[in-house]
């Protein structure tokens, strides 16, 4: 399901960079931090998604998740608490039709699937009842 979040997300930043560059350079915060975000963002979403794809370090894809949810999450929320006069949406694609409550509930859907998935994911880890090889022997019987 986060798949279905960040492999679109990111391919809209990186097809349609120069839309990307200049909503994150309407953001009210520094050039500075908007630079930094213009190659973080699009660096922290391949990450995400090459981790969740990958069954030993599906867990970091969801703490990467996790934690880029949150940070989304509070600055829409912050927003909605008036912070700023006016606030342009620098999401992409459908999310840019959203309005900013919704955009909110559609956060806390996926970052609460993050959070879920880590913890599931480190309670097979934890119990031991997720080893590859498991998979491997039991489809072999």
């Amino acid at each position: 399901m986060l798949l279905l979040l960040w492999i679109p997300a990111l391919l809209d930043k990186l097809l349609q960079f120069g839309t990307f560059q200049s909503g994150i350079l309407k953001q009210p915060f520094s050039d500075e931090l908007g630079y930094m975000l213009i190659y973080s963002l699009p660096i922290l979403e391949i990450a995400i998604v090459i981790l969740l794809v990958s069954s030993k370090y599906r867990w970091m894809g969801f703490v990467l998740s996790s934690v880029l949810m949150m940070t989304f999450t509070g600055y829409i929320a912050i927003a909605l608490m008036g912070a700023w006069d006016k606030i342009p949406c620098g999401c992409g694609s459908v999310i840019s039709s959203m309005s900013w409550k919704q955009h909110l509930w559609f956060n806390l859907f996926f970052l609460a699937i993050s959070l879920v998935g880590f913890i599931v994911s480190i309670k097979l880890r934890i119990d031991g009842s997720y080893r590859s090889s498991d998979i491997v022997e039991n489809s072999n019987t």
